[in-house]
């Protein structure tokens, strides 16, 4: 349990003002995260089919390049929570990654007509790369 500090105790009325803060700039990318998983993890059969071979992938990259981005975007006007100025291109990288490998493993393993693909992945990591790397460009960190 933690104890209150002079500064917890000038923030009276308030619930964790960090916290408040993160989620007042990062509601995007949380929400985009989430709506990624729930079409990840949606049955194949209900969602639109689209005739043009690998369509699926360019699908993949735009979901994670536009999740990179907004993560970027959240990271860099949140204040309160310096560590996550400090290395955020590969901070963010790593997570979408992982967030993007661990859905595929759950579509193998809790789904019945989605499959675990290294190549969906792959597209999940380029378009994660170049959301941030046009966001970097765009919009750099001030250190």
């Amino acid at each position: 349990m933690l104890k209150p500090t002079k500064s917890m105790s000038a923030n009276k009325g308030t619930i964790y003002p960090a916290a408040i803060n993160f989620l007042k700039h990062n509601w995007p990318s949380i929400f985009w995260a989430a709506f990624v998983l729930w079409l990840s993890l949606s049955p194949a059969k209900g969602l639109p089919h689209i005739a043009i071979p690998q369509f699926d992938k360019l699908v993949h990259f735009s979901f994670y390049f536009i999740l990179a981005s907004l993560m970027y975007y959240g990271w860099k006007k949140q204040n309160t929570l310096a560590l996550l100025h400090q290395n955020p291109f590969l901070k963010i990288i790593l997570i979408a990654s992982l967030y993007g490998l661990s859905i595929e493993v759950l579509q193998e393993t809790v789904t019945n007509d989605r499959y675990f693909s290294l190549w969906d992945e792959l597209a999940n990591i380029l378009g994660a790369l170049s959301g941030l790397w046009i966001s970097r460009k765009l919009f750099p960190f001030k250190t």
